[in-house]
């Protein structure tokens, strides 16, 4: 480790580590609705402490979410730069600033939004998933800054909002208006300080079903909706599932096709002309969302030839194109993080994939290297008591700072 290096590492303190994080969870970003203009400030705040330049960006009002009719001025998110000389590349440090609900407090034994410091835990509603990315991120950042390390590239920090409502209002308003355009990006979320390289493709289905409605004593007069959309999901998990799970990666769990959502009918009586499916699609590079639309076209028109007739739509309700996160393990980036980690903690790194989603699958688009990494349990994520050990987010912290100086100095 250089003296340079140490230098950096000297200046991280862990009572102010740990304030912040309290401050970040104190400050409720809890969607619905996900306001994030109170802890916005608080990011804004710390990185102009140090000198670093920040603004804050505001979605406009025509970007809406089909989730909800939130106005587009409750999801502010930041940016601060570090920019350096010479010609060196473009690292973000992207994190989301919103949370889950708190759910049922009764099953909580810390207050969700109080932040509680208890035996090397700090508690509350996003320790992990995502504040403490978010502090770590911000922390290591500033301890450049302090250090006045000199850079040859330009460090983007980005604490970002709406990740918990579909990102339309944070990271892919941002990156569809060019105000990001990183060459790598370092993702943050709970990966319980493993380094993941690769994530899966989120795809959401609809697919709606018309049949015949008829009265309910005279069933062979109509065509039962949801009687064919109960065979689509039968074929669904019996044929085209089985056959795209044997596409493999090294860091993911198999691609998975969930059958999340369904309704349809009027009542007891009534035949139901129409059934809605809603499926979550996870998918494995190799995988590709137009195989999948074309697999279920031809089980639904087999389906629709070989018994009662029926029409049928398929809508896509949520994709990045099919598009993956799945980084090179050799890649300068993971390379960097990977000593940087050991050094910190004393350990070998592990490599891992990304069992959920996270704003990676938004950059993925622009075609760079990415990793996700950042302290907490993912199991303990959306979960009552969620909390972070303090040991993980100060290693996290310092793994981050490393990496910074050895990709960017």
């Amino acid at each position: 480790m250089t003296e340079l290096e140490k230098k950096v590492l000297d200046l991280i303190d862990e009572d102010e580590v740990i304030a912040f994080l309290q401050a970040l969870i104190r400050a409720r970003s809890d969607y619905p609705p996900g306001d994030t203009r109170k802890i916005c400030q608080i990011c804004l705040d710390k990185l102009h402490s140090c000198g670093i330049d920040a603004g804050i960006f505001t979605p406009p009002q025509q970007i809406k979410n089909p989730k909800d009719q939130y106005s587009s001025d409750l999801y502010p998110s930041v940016i601060g730069t570090i920019k350096g000389t010479g010609n060196g590349p473009v690292l973000l440090l992207n994190a989301h600033i919103d949370t889950v609900p708190a759910g049922d407090l009764s099953q909580w034994d810390h207050d969700p939004f109080g932040g509680e410091l208890s035996d090397g835990m700090i508690y509350g509603r996003g320790a992990g998933d995502d504040k403490g990315s978010v502090c770590a991120q911000i922390m290591a950042a500033t301890m450049i800054k302090r250090a006045n390390i000199p850079l040859k590239g330009t460090l983007l920090i980005n604490p970002v909002s709406d990740e918990e409502a579909n990102s339309c209002r944070g990271a892919k308003w941002l990156r569809d208006e060019g105000i990001l355009k990183p060459d790598l990006a370092i993702i943050g979320e709970q990966t319980d300080n493993t380094i993941a390289v690769a994530e899966r493709a989120v795809v959401f289905l609809r697919i709606t079903i018309h049949g015949r409605a008829c009265h309910g004593a005279m069933p062979w007069e109509g065509s039962n909706a949801t009687i064919h959309m109960a065979d689509l999901i039968h074929a669904l998990n019996t044929q085209l599932l089985p056959e795209v799970q044997q596409i493999k990666h090294k860091y993911l769990p198999s691609t998975t096709l969930s059958a999340t959502h369904i309704y349809g009918g009027h009542q007891v009586n009534v035949i139901p002309e129409t059934c809605t499916l809603e499926i979550d699609c996870r998918l494995v590079p190799g995988v590709s969302e137009g195989y999948i639309l074309r697999s279920l076209d031809d089980i639904l028109c087999r389906l629709s030839e070989h018994g009662q007739r029926f029409q049928y739509e398929i809508e896509v309700t949520n994709s990045e194109n099919g598009v993956v996160t799945d980084t090179d393990p050799g890649h300068p980036l993971i390379q960097a993080m990977t000593t940087s980690l050991e050094e910190v903690t004393g350990r070998p790194a592990e490599l891992t994939g990304y069992k959920q989603a996270s704003d990676g699958r938004v950059f993925a688009k622009l075609g760079i290297p990415i990793a996700i990494f950042g302290p907490g349990d993912p199991g303990l994520g959306h979960s009552p008591n969620e909390g972070i050990p303090v040991r993980q987010l100060l290693d996290a912290t310092k793994a981050l700072a490393l990496s910074i100086v050895r990709i960017l100095a």
